[in-house]
């Protein structure tokens, strides 16, 4: 009876121990949820304010130029106040130095042009270093520059014609010529990068191309409102140009064989192309932007599109 007795008593004090230990054990256990979640809340809120202030700095509003670096690795784009960059399939955003205020942004090998609202132009690296600086005394309503060759260029109206203005000295002394034929308001207008002889210029009716340093012009896209125009670099002179109407369309055109093939751009139907920028190493790749923030790439001659920009938030990642 009192070795009965005994092992109840055992049997007791062993059961209370092993509840103990239960319990203990499910307090560990809801301990470390509640600090798994807790820890998991953290860093999903972390991640959330990283990425909304790198939203936040890579957010622009209307873009005054765009372009690569001679090595082609690197997308630019110029605002009002800032830079942008893509690289490697992450964007970037640097101030404008000096609280200047840019009105446009021109690409070349070293860097870009930028233009002030003073007329003056600053050639530039892309770390923002100056290389030249000058003032201009000219209508900047239309303005190109040869990617390699520097040439720039101007037009302005005069009557029914369009005058032509051009030069290779940083804008110091500039040659002017007529430019006869060329219908409709002049929208846009590009230089060829190393050869300057080509040029064309974009108007709401078509799209004109020369060989001759504007004496005489090939009309493409007879009717069309050619809203952007860029050369490639390829040894075979190509251009890309981008039309508004009923739908926005993108154009290659080919003046050696007289061969103009609409690339199919059925994503931004609801928008209108603004600027094209072509890449300098990679042949095919080209950045496509629009009015309302889109930022379209192809690396294979209009086949597939990546977008890298919507509504002027850029977007990591490709």
């Amino acid at each position: 009876m009192s070795e009965t007795k005994n092992r109840n008593v055992s049997d007791t004090a062993s059961g209370k121990k092993s509840m103990k230990w239960v319990f203990w054990l499910l307090a560990a256990k809801v301990l470390f949820i509640l600090l798994l979640a807790g820890l998991t809340i953290w860093i999903i809120y972390a991640v959330r304010a990283a990425n909304m202030d790198g939203n936040q700095a890579n957010h622009f509003e209307r873009v005054l130029g765009a372009g690569y670096s001679n090595d082609g690795k690197t997308l630019w784009l110029g605002t009002e106040k800032k830079l942008l960059f893509y690289k490697k399939g992450v964007w970037h955003a640097e101030k404008l130095k000096d609280d200047e205020h840019a009105t446009a942004f021109l690409p070349i090998n070293s860097g870009f042009i930028q233009q002030n609202m003073d007329r003056s132009l600053h050639w530039k690296t892309l770390n923002q270093e100056r290389l030249i600086s000058n003032s201009v005394k000219r209508d900047h309503r239309v303005l190109a520059v040869g990617y390699a060759t520097g040439r720039l260029y101007n037009l302005r109206q005069s009557g029914s014609s369009q005058i032509l203005l051009f030069s290779d000295d940083g804008g110091k002394k500039w040659k002017d010529k007529s430019l006869d034929h060329i219908v409709g308001t002049v929208q846009a207008i590009a230089a060829a990068p190393k050869n300057k002889q080509l040029l064309s210029i974009g108007t709401t009716n078509g799209l004109y191309v020369s060989e001759d340093n504007g004496v005489h012009f090939q009309h493409y896209l007879k009717g069309y409102s050619v809203t952007c125009v860029s050369y490639g670099f390829s040894k075979q002179t190509s251009l890309l140009a981008g039309t508004t109407g009923k739908e926005t369309e993108l154009y290659q055109i080919l003046p050696d064989q007289k061969k103009t093939i609409n690339l199919d751009m059925g994503t931004v139907e609801s928008d209108n192309l603004i600027q094209i920028a072509q890449n300098p190493v990679k042949f095919g790749e080209a950045a496509m932007l629009t009015k309302h923030g889109d930022i379209y790439l192809t690396e294979n001659s209009g086949q597939n599109w990546t977008i890298l920009a919507k509504k002027g938030r850029a977007l990591n990642g490709r």
